[in-house]
């Protein structure tokens, strides 16, 4: 289909795991070259108690024109009081969680330890990306042990999203 935009987008409905074919989970179903339309915008939680980076960040990914919704959580504990929102259906469901592991209150391992214990439905769905300022190879490891795929540091690049997006979601942007 090309959209009013003249955007080339293709829509498809597999009938088995494409994770079987390339290696890999597809969350969604939509390919496309160009600026994304607004059905596969994305809900992104960014949780962090630097709001200077938060503010850098929504701005990085708003500039490509990926969100549907921000969200903010200032640590681990507030950001599963903003998922505990989503279980009880008074807010959407992120689909992308940036994640910076040295935080007050509640870490980000700890979220991530707290996350596996939680009962969300469609928990599996959600990406969670540790991004952080730490150099630490120890840091890369302990997150790889928790089951995380992606670890970048700090500041959020446009590239970097751009490769997140394309291999999480088959949505690649220009």
């Amino acid at each position: 289909m090309i959209n009013s935009v003249g955007i080339i987008c293709i829509r498809f409905r597999a009938p088995f795991p494409l994770s079987h074919m390339v290696g890999m989970l597809v969350k969604a179903d939509y390919i496309c070259r160009g600026p994304i339309t607004a059905g596969m915008k994305k809900n992104i939680l960014l949780v962090d108690d630097d709001k200077i980076f938060n503010f850098l960040s929504e701005k990085t990914i708003t500039s490509l024109g990926l969100a549907n919704e921000i969200s903010f959580a200032s640590n681990g504990q507030q950001a599963l009081e903003v998922l505990e929102l989503y279980r009880t259906g008074k807010m959407q469901m992120p689909d992308i969680i940036f994640l910076d592991l040295d935080m007050p209150i509640m870490n980000g391992y700890e979220f991530l330890e707290e996350f596996a214990k939680i009962d969300l439905p469609n928990k599996n769905a959600i990406t969670i990306v540790v991004l952080t300022s730490s150099a630490d190879p120890r840091d890369l490891a302990r997150t790889k042990e928790l089951g995380i795929k992606y670890y970048y540091n700090k500041p959020l690049s446009k590239d970097e999203i751009k490769k997140l997006i394309g291999q999480e979601f088959s949505i690649h942007l220009n």
